[in-house]
């Protein structure tokens, strides 16, 4: 595996580690005003989608 592969790994296992936290705190939204809560959906959203779009370029096709 190349040095460019380990780090896609890296920083793929480092996003999901951050979706986890944020889909965490934003459940204990009494913790957060409105504003606090908006930012980290969209910032929870945008993680999601840079992943999905990691997974969609490092696909094999048909899925899998």
């Amino acid at each position: 595996m190349n040095f460019t592969m380990m780090m896609m790994d890296t920083q793929t296992s480092r996003a999901k580690r951050i979706v986890k936290m944020l889909e965490r705190l934003i459940k204990k939204d009494y913790l957060y005003d409105d504003e606090q809560i908006k930012t980290m959906k969209a910032e929870l959203r945008i993680i999601k989608e840079e992943i999905a779009a990691r997974r969609a370029e490092n696909s094999k096709g048909f899925g899998s």
